[in-house]
């Protein structure tokens, strides 16, 4: 197998990862978050991050990783106004948080 197979099989046991539960008491919501963004969702976070835009970069987080228990994304980047605007950013905070602590180990990857 070439290191780019070994590479996309990787990438495709990443995203076949069951989605983790995420409670938000806030919200009264469960929410569950995706293991892994394409590079060009990951990207866009990361230029926002870069440029100062830590805001923007934490809904977009949002926007590309939670998801309902169909696997269905709960927000659209079309509310991403009204989520900077209108929602608690410590509660943004600390779920963005979450998720960058529930993201999956190489461990879990790889099913040891």
């Amino acid at each position: 197998m070439s290191l780019l197979e070994k590479a996309k099989e990787h990438y495709k046991a990443k995203l076949s990862a069951e989605p983790r539960e995420l409670r938000i008491p806030e919200w009264d919501a469960t929410v569950y978050v995706r293991p892994g963004i394409s590079l060009q969702n990951l990207g866009e976070i990361m230029e926002l991050a870069n440029s100062g835009n830590s805001a923007e970069a934490m809904v977009m987080t949002l926007v590309h990783r939670l998801v309902d228990g169909e696997g269905k994304p709960v927000f659209k980047k079309i509310e991403k106004t009204e989520l900077l605007r209108s929602v608690d950013p410590e509660v943004l905070a600390r779920i963005v948080g979450e998720i960058n602590q529930t993201d999956p180990s190489e461990d879990d990857i790889s099913g040891n």
